[in-house]
């Protein structure tokens, strides 16, 4: 049961960030909540995958012997192993660029990747001290920082070459401002 702490402390930090934006969330326009609940349902679902222990690959056997770091599975040499979590990691991470792109329309190219590296290192981060707090049972690996860097990219750069065509006006009926 200690293993699930994490996740259930994401969610519990959910329900009380909703609480605190009460006011603000009352004055978006449907559009608007569309992508602030789309926003929050795409936060759990990607804790869950990250944070919940697992014993179950979505993969197949990896190629690479980790380094064990205190008992936790540790990969820092960039892509010696390419398996199929490297192009799940770009499509769990594109939301998270288009939910930038909707939530933060000034940041620029250079922020965005920054973003995606931090959000990334975060979550590897946390792998790694619940790994070896609580045993969570997941691979703290370089390729999925990259990766889920690169997926935060595309998912801003489709938005923002969208915006550049006439769809424009609907996409900025979706975008959200004035968040802490």
């Amino acid at each position: 049961m200690i293993k699930w702490l994490p996740y259930l402390i994401d969610l519990t930090s959910i329900l009380i960030w909703l609480k605190l934006q009460f006011r603000t969330i009352m004055t978006l326009s449907r559009w608007q909540l569309v992508t602030l609940i789309s926003t929050i349902i795409y936060i759990i679902v990607v804790s869950y995958l990250t944070l919940a222990p697992t014993s179950v690959a979505f993969v197949g056997p990896q190629q690479v012997v980790p380094l064990m770091v205190a008992g936790a599975p540790v990969n820092l040499i960039p892509f010696w192993s390419t398996t199929a979590d490297f192009y799940q990691n770009v499509l769990m991470m594109l939301p998270l660029g288009v939910y930038v792109a909707l939530i933060k329309p000034e940041f620029k190219l250079k922020k965005v990747f920054f973003s995606g590296i931090v959000i990334s290192t975060a979550i590897e981060a946390m792998q790694f001290v619940l790994d070896i707090t609580v045993g969570l049972s997941r691979w703290v690996d370089i390729n999925d920082v990259l990766t889920n860097a690169l997926g935060v990219l595309v998912g801003w750069g489709m938005i923002f070459i969208l915006k550049k065509t006439p769809l424009k006006k609907i996409i900025c009926r979706f975008c959200i401002t004035g968040f802490r």
